[in-house]
């Protein structure tokens, strides 16, 4: 089969960060032919790719095109929204030139909403099955931004109807939850559907070498992920420091950056510890060594079964949780954890006392890896790309 994969933020094998998008692309290259087809500007660091970069990181059957970006600075701004418009521009000009008969499938990341309505605008003209892979729920995750929006009905919020088309236009749905695979297939409820976790890849997190701490009573939590808006990290900064003031030997250590790093790095003392981007292997290391995940997710925000919860779920560790997502909360089960509010640091503090004191039973191995395995977990995109080929 000839496939292409259209993933506007996918990281490439060079860069520091996990992308589902590649894993996928390098899987089915095992048997198909395979254009990965994403930006040339990085999201995670706001740098630019050479147009070296995707002759590097194309191999035998799989492909990379890079389509040129304006970039930005700032996740929440106006330059954002002309840099996707540039990008969209790019690829309507790259699928104008397709010919019918060359692609039997097209992988697309949603978002962004304007390449998955342009996909389905070319659908028939060109042949292809469209199988859109929904990342976040757009628009209602703006919610981390403007609150106030959790509170309105999602059909009534801004750009509802063309989230609606852009799900319509599929002909299958993948999606990181069962909570946004449930949106979709309110638009297009005859699709078949898959929900396949973003997971982890197990081995490579076996091979880090744990980090070695001082062995002197000290419990250490840890925070893998951006700093941004959805993320409430400042809470956590503010309960291990009471915790600290209460007598408890207790360290933070967060690895990650985003647009609020500079705002919390002033929580930086002897008992918090940014670390900023690492590689990955780096960063598996240091939560291997430390002993309490935390998930501090706002109340108002959409996330759903996220990347660092798929993290926390590889590395078996207890969970510190406040996010409220009925579908992340049913997941915890599997872990020993204990949940917080957001915003409350003396709920915080409370929450982790209560981890820290009580014997943590083990984790539900067999379970965790069915869901969170990527070798297993991800056959099923496979074999749903493969049957919709034949159909």
């Amino acid at each position: 089969m000839n496939i292409v994969i259209v993933a506007p933020y996918c990281s490439l094998p060079s860069e520091p960060h996990f992308n589902r998008f590649w894993y996928l692309a390098e899987l089915l290259a095992r048997t198909h032919n395979v254009l990965l087809i994403t930006s040339s500007f990085k999201h995670y660091d706001k740098s630019f790719r050479r147009p070296e970069d995707a002759a590097a990181a194309s191999q035998g059957r799989l492909k990379v095109l890079l389509l040129p970006e304006s970039g930005y600075t700032r996740n929440v701004s106006l330059a954002r929204l002309r840099s996707h418009r540039v990008f969209v521009r790019h690829f309507e000009h790259w699928l104008a030139a397709q010919t019918p008969g060359q692609w039997d499938v097209v992988y697309s990341a949603y978002p962004l909403m304007a390449t998955n309505l342009l996909l389905g605008r070319h659908k028939a003209r060109l042949g292809y099955k469209l199988v859109i892979d929904i990342q976040d729920v757009w628009p209602e995750s703006f919610s981390a931004v403007v609150p106030l929006l959790k509170k309105i009905p999602h059909r009534l919020l801004p750009f509802a109807e063309r989230a609606d088309r852009a799900y319509r236009s599929a002909d299958a749905l993948v999606a990181v939850s069962q909570t946004y695979l449930a949106r979709a297939r309110e638009a297009n409820p005859d699709a078949p559907g898959k929900a396949v976790f973003i997971g982890a890849d197990f081995p490579r997190l076996a091979a880090a070498p744990e980090r070695r701490f001082a062995d002197d009573g000290t419990t250490r939590f840890f925070y893998l992920g951006t700093l941004s808006f959805s993320y409430d990290v400042e809470t956590v900064c503010r309960g291990i420091r009471l915790l600290r003031a209460q007598g408890e030997a207790v360290e933070l250590h967060v690895l990650g950056g985003g647009p609020d790093e500079q705002k919390l790095r002033p929580y930086a003392d002897a008992g918090i510890r940014f670390y900023g981007y690492l590689p990955y292997a780096d960063m598996m290391a240091v939560a291997k060594g430390c002993d309490i995940a935390v998930n501090p997710i706002h109340a108002y925000a959409m996330q759903s079964v996220t990347n660092k919860l798929s993290d926390y779920m590889a590395l078996q560790k207890p969970v510190l949780n406040s996010q409220t997502d009925p579908e992340a909360a049913a997941l915890l089960a599997l872990l020993p954890h204990a949940h917080y509010t957001s915003g409350d640091a003396d709920s915080f503090a409370a929450a982790a006392r209560r981890l820290m004191r009580q014997p943590h039973r083990r984790a539900d191995s067999a379970a965790i890896e069915r869901l969170f395995k990527r070798d297993i977990a991800y056959q099923e995109i496979v074999s749903l790309i493969e049957g919709l080929a034949r159909e």
